[in-house]
């Protein structure tokens, strides 16, 4: 029986890997060494971790769904999820844990890791300091388990997090005291993950369009070179590989964004002459900038550079104005989020906001489902996870947390689902959970004292 190693490539000009989508027929050697193995699911198919996360708290309102277990409806702000409902777990009634700052700060630092902040030089918002989270946060765990056969251990990206290093911007950890920045930046990120390009300057040159005529020559080249191994392939895995150049090529494209011609027709036969690249801390490209780094961190999956990636909207204390959203958005998100509940137009703008990181979630899901893995998808063998800093913006409160699951984990977790808690559920239990949930049979996650086990009728 034929089978491919998951180490194989396409190969573009000079040499430049492109890495491939896993493919059924790799999978036929993984299956049998799957067993009990961390990172992959009983198929055989490799097991994937995402964060995905917004910032300044929610509007409980208007978040938390209706009806029960197995007979429940999305709420206004999770409507955009619809499409995706039958591989969901909505969780509430689980308090965030976490302390050593102010409510932004041990928000941040105990979203991920289940910890407390060490002492250290960050303000705070009541005036005390605070450093950062004294522990490893649950998708490096994860990375350290099931990320040592991928080009990348794991991928953190963000939109507009900002450029200081501090504990507002880093929800990342290895350890105690070592937070892991993301990368603001899709064109570095494109070329870190797809090619060892140089990313285009400040403006069009004659060096951004050679640029675009390499990376077309590295696409042709690959093109050839799969050629000869369609020949191998099943129709499955010729589809599967197909769509995932196609995307390499769709997304390569928008970052080489043209300037605008009212030439005619014969100059579309010219080489397109790149404009500046997009600014990529600019308030009014936050929606693009953010498609982007979710095109990017699904690429990366698919071609199998790293299973594990998180996605950083902003930062804690976020200040994007969403006024491209709405117009009548003149403020920023962090401001408003401190006004009353009593302000009913304030309230009506922020839960348009998180209705449309709500939206942003299933594009980027959408991503995941349309890749077919085994007998399902990609988003079957992946677990993504939507989380915020605060529960409630304006209280800085951490209790009655919202939370979002996404994908079953290769069959771990049932899903369509509304799972309701009452008392004081630690989410420590939720983080040992996704940490079961990757194969990793750890007994306990992040602060002894705050972790019970893993969480009831989760799994």
């Amino acid at each position: 029986m034929k089978t491919l190693s998951r180490r194989t490539v396409l190969r573009g000009a000079g040499g430049v890997a492109i890495a491939l989508p896993f493919l059924d027929i790799m999978g036929r050697v993984e299956k049998v060494r799957a067993a009990g193995m961390p990172g992959y699911s009983a198929s055989g198919a490799p097991l994937r971790f995402v964060v995905f996360f917004s910032p300044n708290g929610t509007i409980p309102s208007a978040w938390e769904p209706t009806g029960t277990l197995n007979n429940w409806t999305l709420s206004r702000i999770l409507k955009p999820l619809e499409r995706h409902k039958a591989k969901l777990n909505v969780i509430q009634g689980v308090d965030q844990q976490g302390g050593g700052g102010d409510g932004h700060q041990n928000g941040m630092g105990g979203m991920l890791t289940g910890e407390m902040l060490n002492g250290g030089p960050f303000m705070g918002g009541d005036g005390g300091t605070a450093g950062w989270a004294n522990g490893i946060s649950v998708d490096q765990r994860i990375a350290q388990a099931i990320g040592k056969e991928t080009k990348f251990q794991s991928l953190e990206l963000s939109i507009q997090s900002g450029t200081n290093g501090d504990n507002w911007n880093r929800m990342s950890y290895s350890g105690s005291d070592q937070p892991v920045p993301p990368e603001s930046s899709p064109y570095v990120a494109f070329d870190r993950i797809f090619g060892g390009f140089t990313a285009p300057g400040n403006g069009p040159t004659a060096a951004d369009q050679l640029l675009v005529q390499r990376r077309q020559e590295v696409l042709g080249a690959a093109i050839e070179d799969y050629v000869s191994l369609n020949k191998r392939l099943g129709q499955s895995d010729r589809m599967k590989v197909d769509a995932h150049l196609t995307a390499i090529r769709e997304l390569e494209a928008r970052l080489s964004i043209p300037t605008a011609t009212s030439a005619s027709a014969q100059a579309s036969c010219a080489l397109p002459t790149l404009g500046s690249p997009l600014d990529v801390k600019k308030n009014d490209n936050f929606p693009t900038v953010g498609k982007l780094q979710m095109d990017l961190a699904a690429m990366a999956l698919t071609c199998d550079q790293t299973r594990v990636a998180s996605l950083m909207f902003n930062r804690s204390v976020g200040g994007a104005t969403f006024s491209w959203l709405n117009a009548g958005i003149t403020r920023g998100h962090h401001d408003m989020s401190h006004d009353g509940d009593d302000i009913a137009d304030t309230v009506e703008k922020l839960t348009l906001i998180n209705a449309w990181y709500s939206e942003q979630l299933a594009y980027f899901l959408d991503h995941l489902a349309k890749v077919p893995e085994g007998t399902g998808t990609m988003l079957d063998n992946t677990l993504v996870i939507w989380c915020n800093e605060l529960a409630k913006g304006n209280a800085h409160s951490r209790g009655d947390a919202a939370y979002v699951l996404a994908g079953g984990a290769g069959g771990y977790f049932k899903t369509d689902r509304y799972l309701q808690f009452a008392g004081d559920v630690p989410h420590n239990n939720l983080l040992l959970s996704m940490v079961n949930a990757m194969g990793i049979p750890d007994t306990t996650f992040g602060k002894a004292d705050w972790c019970e086990g893993p969480l009831a009728g989760l799994a």
